[in-house]
């Protein structure tokens, strides 16, 4: 990208604890009364979507609909609760007599569409559902939305677990050694810098399936566009998740290529889930914003289910 992009606002919801008697991490969810305030309108909404909403509204803050030139949300599996119900629902009626309201609201652009008729924010409005890619899809769509111009722009990911998903997912063997996890992480990207800047977004890239050796070959090639070397980097956050087969693939990079740079985790906190990779960066963001973090340069390599394969570029606003 040609133009920088920032970091200006993060919100996050997400989980803080192990829930008891869950074998998967629920997210904390605050008193949504004070941020939706529209009762109705809030009572009518499924979990996910006061997830998103809630978040979304909370990183836009008090800026003016008008200043907000583009929403863009991403997510793996969309609205599972809703869509479990509407599909019950199918069955137990035999077809007939359906209520449209769970169908309505199942579809993967609600939040998006719900955050901007809240806010009356007539602009552009996409939700990228690219499985293990959704977030770093959105989010290269936020970096260029910024570089043609745009001087705000909202982008989000959201994620839901439900008993049902979880079951599934166990049962295809997805989840071995892994803990599910899900979360809402929305950020407020701008090619302005502000007094509450700590981060500048430099590139992400993705791509899939590919050979071991292949890695090595990319994330260097990635680093060399920013004219940067592997010794470089301050801090390398990877998406080890408990499952040995598929973080070899971390080892060995952090072996070969980063040696002696600090390297983190963060699935252990947020659990396993598609667009997992949105909390990774709201993590690192949180860092740089801490007074004395000395952290300048910072790699987030993540892939999901060893198919979608992602890194993420981020530099600390000092």
């Amino acid at each position: 990208m040609i133009h920088s992009v920032y970091i200006n606002h993060t919100a996050a919801i997400h989980p803080e604890r192990p829930t008891e008697g869950q074998p998967y991490l629920s997210a904390c969810e605050p008193d949504y009364k004070s941020i939706i305030t529209n009762a109705t309108l809030r009572r009518r909404m499924s979990r996910i979507v006061r997830m998103g909403v809630a978040c979304g509204l909370e990183c836009i803050g008090s800026l003016p609909p008008e200043q907000v030139q583009a929403i863009i949300t991403a997510t793996g599996l969309g609205c599972l609760a809703d869509t479990e119900k509407f599909m019950n629902a199918i069955v137990e009626n035999e077809e007939q007599l359906l209520n449209p309201t769970p169908f309505i609201q199942s579809t993967f652009n609600t939040i998006g569409a719900q955050i901007a008729l809240i806010n009356q924010i007539r602009a552009y409005n996409m939700t990228y559902v690219h499985r293990g890619l959704s977030f770093e899809s959105a989010l290269l769509d936020g970096m260029m939305r910024i570089s043609e111009g745009d001087e705000n722009v909202l982008v989000g990911a959201i994620d839901e677990i439900t008993p049902n998903s979880y079951l599934i997912q166990q049962r295809l063997g997805l989840l071995k050694g892994t803990t599910a996890g899900e979360g809402a992480h929305f950020f407020l990207l701008s090619g302005q810098k502000n007094e509450s800047t700590y981060a500048e977004v430099l590139g992400v890239d993705t791509f899939i399936r590919p050979q071991p050796e292949e890695i090595t070959t990319r994330i260097s090639q990635f680093l060399q566009r920013h004219n940067l070397m592997p010794e470089d980097i301050d801090l390398l956050v990877t998406g080890k998740n408990g499952n040995e087969q598929q973080d070899a693939i971390y080892s060995t990079i952090g072996k070969q290529l980063f040696p002696s740079v600090k390297q983190e985790t963060f699935k252990e906190e947020c659990g396993e889930f598609h667009t997992a990779s949105a909390y990774a960066v709201w993590k690192v963001v949180q860092q740089f914003s801490k007074p004395t973090s000395t952290l300048r340069t910072v790699l987030i390599y993540n892939h999901y289910q060893a198919v979608n394969h992602s890194f993420i570029l981020l530099k600390g606003i000092l």
